[in-house]
């Protein structure tokens, strides 16, 4: 009885069709019907773009560089970036410039000899008006 049922199970699944068949059966006897209507769109200057070009009057905005912003926030700081080796070097020329600074102060004070032997021009100028005037 048991082989019987399980052969009367087979035959079924046979003649019946299953969800599967069913709907590819559905689909294929449907026609596909375009149902959105056709738009055509005309192109043009959107509203926005004639107030941005009348007032640019052809004229780009510059946008700053990574760059420039840095060396505004701190000054010298693009030579650091692009040369960092360059720390010993710049640290000599600031030497350089202070020692430069402090010769020519040192030039134009004058020594005592300097001192002494303008005033010794002085005291001749002095006595050679007083010999002059007598």
């Amino acid at each position: 009885m048991t082989a019987a049922l399980i052969a009367l199970f087979f035959m079924a699944t046979d003649t019946v069709p299953s969800s599967r068949d069913s709907l590819s059966l559905q689909a294929a006897d449907t026609i596909k019907v375009d149902t959105l209507r056709e738009v055509t769109v005309h192109g043009g200057n959107l509203p926005i773009e004639g107030v941005l070009s009348k007032t640019l009057s052809g004229q780009v905005p510059r946008t700053k560089s990574v760059g420039d912003v840095l060396e505004k926030w701190m000054p010298g700081i693009n030579d650091k970036i692009t040369h960092p080796f360059a720390i010993k070097q710049r640290k000599m020329e600031r030497r350089h410039k202070r020692t430069r600074k402090i010769l020519e102060h040192y030039d134009q004070v004058k020594t005592f000899d300097d001192l002494l032997r303008e005033a010794i021009q002085r005291e001749n100028l002095l006595q050679e008006e007083k010999e002059n005037k007598h």
